[in-house]
């Protein structure tokens, strides 16, 4: 056996300080004496200090043992327990746990008395990990790593051995159901995969038919999707078309755009990208009864009542140089046939060009040009010499079926001046990666999602407020009308890559690059 020295030398869970001269330890594993008596010496002040452990780990582990009467929780007289030897198999494979690799240091070591520290202080850490995260969003810094109290470990560290162990770690994190598929998935995926880091140059077949799918074959065997032993001669359009679905795309055995871009990504990448997913769970506030939930990168909006799905909506989001924001807010006001009070930058950029041209552009779109709130004829302005970092105008565009806005806006009160609303382009939503807005969310079907929230909408009867029924008159009318709400709906905007699809894992495009920040962070 080897001595105390180079038994606590590989425990680097919690960081060492600086080297020091090795102390005349004397190894005590193989003396006569009780399990308990070794490990009182183990856990010691008088050694452990001397090896450079942080204090709070000392205390700790004394805490802990000491409350056990100094009793070993995974080994016995002389080595390591069945099911010590079997969580030792798990801590080693922490993507399993929704875990980073590096996030938890597990030396492997033939010292049952290293084993028995090391599997105390790492599910220590792991259950404070899958309980808390190791993101800190809001600094973009990794979280300092956290013990669970001492006295709780025992009452949590209860497993059936003759089960899967990697499941019953799901246990620790949040009961959200979307994080237990994620969690469930995750382990499905690394069983049934290859944990391969090979990336792919696939193109899509406009510009090389041939050379597309050959590189997709190549692809989809190294990802799991082919078996070892099919023909090179077997079209490959079922295996892309399963590949397809698990990654949120259209289904149609095509090698597009969007697909080829999902191919060239790793499958460890995308396990990364899930066990980041699984932490933006974790850091989540615990949701309302009721809240409108937008996810980015699903193009999705619902609306849930006491965690059953009320109404589902395909929407649109910003494009790439316009992007939709994260947020938190609440929906406060619905209104009917809305103006729409076009930004600076749109008006600058995008609609002085097109004056310069003709001034029959205003009419066209059914705007008005105002200046400090008074209407300024358009023809009054000599626009060739209205300059885009000067542009001393407001451009709003009128209420109206044609109004980029359509025929409804739910608005609600945030810092980037965005919102989900109606639009008279509707085919746009018959694409499969709709990011093609300014940066605000068009919304399908947004007046029955009206409906129904004013159908929910607390006490609106008792006051004679507008129900959902009174909706259809309004617009009937064709006037611009606000809705106020009597209960304010808490909106929750995230950008979530992997999502679910009931109980199947979805890896959808991470088409603003937002994963990569924060994958960097998760990586230190």
């Amino acid at each position: 056996m080897r001595p105390l020295l180079i038994i606590f030398t590989s425990i680097f869970i919690f960081g060492c300080s600086e080297e020091k001269e090795p102390p005349n330890i004397p190894s005590f594993e193989e003396r006569e004496i009780s399990i308990s008596e070794k490990m009182k010496i183990a856990v010691s002040k008088e050694y452990i200090s001397q090896i450079g452990l942080p204090d709070s780990t000392v205390r700790y582990l004394k805490d802990y043992y000491s409350q056990r009467d100094y009793i070993p929780r995974w080994i016995n007289d002389s080595m390591i327990t069945n099911e010590g030897a079997a969580m030792k198999g798990i801590l080693n494979q922490t993507f399993s746990l929704g875990i980073p690799l590096n996030r938890i240091y597990f030396a492997t070591t033939d010292n049952y008395i290293q084993d028995e520290i090391n599997l105390t202080i790492s599910l220590a850490q792991i259950i404070g990990d899958l309980q808390h995260g190791f993101v800190d969003y809001d600094t973009k810094l990794k979280k300092s790593k956290m013990l669970i109290p001492f006295d709780k470990l025992d009452s949590l560290l209860a497993f059936d051995f003759d089960s899967d162990l990697r499941l019953q770690f799901l246990r620790y994190g949040p009961s959200d159901s979307t994080y237990q598929v994620l969690g469930k998935c995750l382990i499905s995926i690394i069983d049934s995969f290859p944990l391969d880091k090979t990336t792919f140059d696939i193109k899509s077949i406009k510009y090389d038919t041939l050379d597309a799918v050959k590189k997709t074959r190549k692809a989809l065997f190294s990802k799991g999707y082919i078996p070892k032993n099919i023909n090179d001669s077997i079209p490959i359009t079922e295996s892309l078309k399963r590949f397809q679905k698990d990654n949120g795309l259209n289904p149609d055995g095509v090698i597009g755009k969007y697909t080829s871009e999902a191919l060239n990504e790793s499958t460890y990448h995308k396990i990364e990208r899930i066990i980041l997913s699984m932490d933006k769970i974790r850091d989540r506030t615990p949701r309302p009864n009721k809240y409108i939930y937008i996810n980015i990168p699903e193009f999705k909006l619902r609306y849930y009542i006491n965690d059953v799905l009320k109404s589902e909506h395909n929407i649109i989001v910003g494009k790439y140089t316009n992007q939709t924001p994260e947020l938190t807010s609440k929906l406060r006001k619905i209104v009917a046939y809305p103006y729409w009070n076009i930004p600076y930058s749109i008006s600058s950029k995008e609609i002085l060009p097109h004056l310069k041209q003709s001034v029959s552009y205003m009419e066209k779109h059914n705007y008005k040009l105002l200046k400090k709130e008074v209407e300024i004829n358009p023809d009054s302005v000599d626009w060739n010499t209205i300059k885009q970092n000067s542009f001393p105008f407001r451009i709003r565009q009128e209420p109206g079926p044609n109004n980029s806005l359509g025929i409804i806006k739910f608005d609600f009160y945030n810092k980037h001046s965005v919102y989900f609303h109606d639009t008279p382009s509707k085919s746009l939503f018959s694409a499969n990666v709709r990011a093609y807005s300014h940066g605000c969310m068009r919304t399908q079907n947004p007046v029955r999602l009206a409906k129904i929230i004013l159908e929910n909408d607390e006490h609106r009867n008792r006051f004679n407020g507008v129900i959902s029924d009174s909706l259809d008159s309004i617009f009937s009318r064709g006037v611009n009308h606000e809705i106020k709400l009597l209960s304010p709906v808490p909106i929750f905007i995230e950008y979530q890559s992997v999502s679910r699809n009931k109980e199947n894992i979805v890896i959808y495009l991470d088409i603003y690059d937002r994963d990569e920040e924060y994958l960097i962070i998760m990586r230190k």
